[in-house]
């Protein structure tokens, strides 16, 4: 025995094959009388159509035959498919190929075959209508031209829907056209519009037939003009499409700002693309940057000739408290003091503004560098040694992780660790800790700043990162604070690639965690 070979197109024959989507679907009318009429046009006990994928003959249509399939290795059909014309067995054991084939020797006995390929809509061979009998016999070249039109019929049935079952697709397809919001179309590589959806003339205001006779090049600003036509060059080359946005002039010459998503099939040179009008979104960018950067010269202006003066009085009011200009009438110094702290306050907010607006606008510096984080927890707790004994409450600080590094800009960590400390202090009861704690969590480090206060609302949990977020109905207003520590502070956390969250619970304190990577350092090579 002697397996067919595989045809030299294997990869796209199968590819056609599987197209057609018809492998181990159920039997089917229209299929099964045409083996019943080729088996009582011909005189032969089996008639099949059979259809070949990579290691089986499966049998569409079968008159016969019990068997469903049989293995591509040992079918007929397999040899069948390697020629364009009839293929014809008249005696299988006097033919080389077939006298010890399984199929000869066992059931069904077969000794003779005669087998027309049938073509996918690309021209592969993708089967055969074929023919048996039990007995040798000749096919003459009428038999050979009866076969071969029966297998345009099988190939009619294979490849083509139903007349009904075309018109609804149109049908379907025009609907989908007429109906979708967006611009679909159907265009050649040049530019040159095949099918439009009726978005085109409703966004555009040109007739279907303007924009037939138009090219797309013709429509686009003359500023976009190179890029589109680059675009379009891609397509023709068959490479991907990526998007595109470009302006497209409209019938009353208003300019359209438009945003593609294309496919391209460069074998017929037709484009499928999906344009979408996104003109609006467009204003509304251009009038949001105009007004962020008007906020961001606003801010930046204000803030800069504010906390010069601010600064200078701060100073004045901290001299005249410290008793520079002698002893002052007790009623005075309280009202210095006050100005002073509210002077402070002031200060502070404005500070705050200056990082937000930094960092909103990219223009915050990070010195990132693999710091040792224990001595920086220590430096924290020190700074606030004061802040903490204006309240009677202790800081103390626990490293668990000696010597542990991460990558942090020091400047901005302390500065993380003041907002987190400050608030601790102030919502700590007298007499009171609070807990400043370094530790290893898995592969990241954990530095958290725990007090034991009232611990925060929980109709307060989703707004505690906003900007100018303090809680209502409690002493958080009382107590001062600009509202946008919290923010900046996580800000600053990711910034640095780590996080910033919190556990609380009513009456039982605030936990504040900061968690960052562990820097280690890359072992050397040699």
């Amino acid at each position: 025995m002697i397996p067919p070979p595989l045809p030299a197109d294997e990869t796209r024959r199968l590819q056609a094959l599987y197209q057609l989507c018809m492998l181990d679907t159920p039997a089917e009318e229209r299929f099964e009388r045409i083996v019943r009429a080729a088996s009582r046009m011909f005189h032969v006990p089996i008639a099949l159509v059979s259809l070949l994928d990579d290691s089986r003959q499966w049998f569409k249509a079968r008159v016969g035959l019990d068997a469903s399939s049989t293995a591509r290795s040992i079918s007929f059909c397999g040899h069948a498919i390697l020629n364009a014309d009839t293929f014809v067995v008249p005696d299988a054991l006097e033919d080389l190929r077939f006298f010890d084939n399984p199929l000869v020797t066992g059931e069904p006995h077969v000794r003779f075959y005669a087998g027309h390929p049938i073509r996918a809509p690309d021209g592969s061979r993708v089967g055969t209508l074929c023919l048996l009998d039990r007995q040798s016999r000749d096919f003459s070249e009428e038999d050979r031209q009866q076969l071969a039109d029966l297998a345009s019929w099988v190939e009619l049935e294979l490849n083509a829907l139903t007349v009904q079952e075309a018109r609804t697709a149109l049908a379907q397809q025009e609907r989908f056209f007429e109906l979708s919001v967006d611009m679909l179309c159907i265009a050649g590589v040049d530019g040159t519009f095949r099918q439009l959806g009726r978005a085109w003339c409703r966004t555009l205001g040109y007739s279907e037939e303007v924009l037939r006779a138009t090219s797309l090049l013709e429509l686009v600003h003359e500023e976009d003009r190179a890029a589109t036509r680059a675009w379009l060059e891609r397509g023709t080359r068959g490479e991907p499409l990526p998007h595109l946005e470009h302006r497209c002039r409209g019938r009353d010459g208003s300019w359209h700002w438009l945003q593609w998503n294309a496919a391209v099939n460069p074998e017929e040179g037709i484009l499928y693309g999906v344009a979408r009008d996104i003109t609006e979104q467009k204003r509304l960018e251009a009038e949001r940057r105009e007004v962020e950067q008007m906020k961001s010269e606003f801010v930046s202006t204000v803030s800069h000739e504010l906390r010069t003066p601010l600064t200078s009085i701060r100073g004045a009011l901290g001299l005249l408290s410290g008793g520079v200009a002698g002893p002052l009438p007790s009623l005075a110094g309280e009202m210095i003091d006050i100005a002073h702290k509210n002077s402070e306050r002031l200060i502070r907010l404005i500070n705050d503004i200056l990082d937000l607006e930094k960092m909103e606008s990219g223009k915050l510096d990070f010195q990132l560098e693999p710091l040792e984080l224990g001595p920086l927890l220590t430096q924290a707790a020190e700074a606030h040694q004061g802040y903490a004994q204006q309240y009677a409450v202790t800081v103390e600080t626990v490293v668990d992780a000696p010597g542990a590094r991460a990558l942090v800009d020091a400047d901005r960590f302390l500065q993380v660790l003041a907002n987190l400390l400050s608030n601790a202090l102030k919502f700590s009861p007298s007499g009171e800790r609070v807990t400043l704690r370094l530790e290893r969590v898995g592969s990241r480090l954990r530095v958290s700043v725990r007090d034991r206060g009232p611990g925060i609302p929980e109709s307060f949990h989703s707004r505690l990162f906003q900007k100018f977020a303090q809680a209502d109905g409690s002493d958080s207003r009382r107590k001062g604070g600009t509202g946008l520590g919290l923010a900046i502070s996580r800000e600053l956390v990711e910034r640095m690639g780590g996080s910033l969250d919190f556990v609380t619970a009513e009456n039982a304190g605030t936990t504040f965690r900061v968690e960052l990577p562990e820097w280690r350092p890359v072992p050397s090579s040699n």
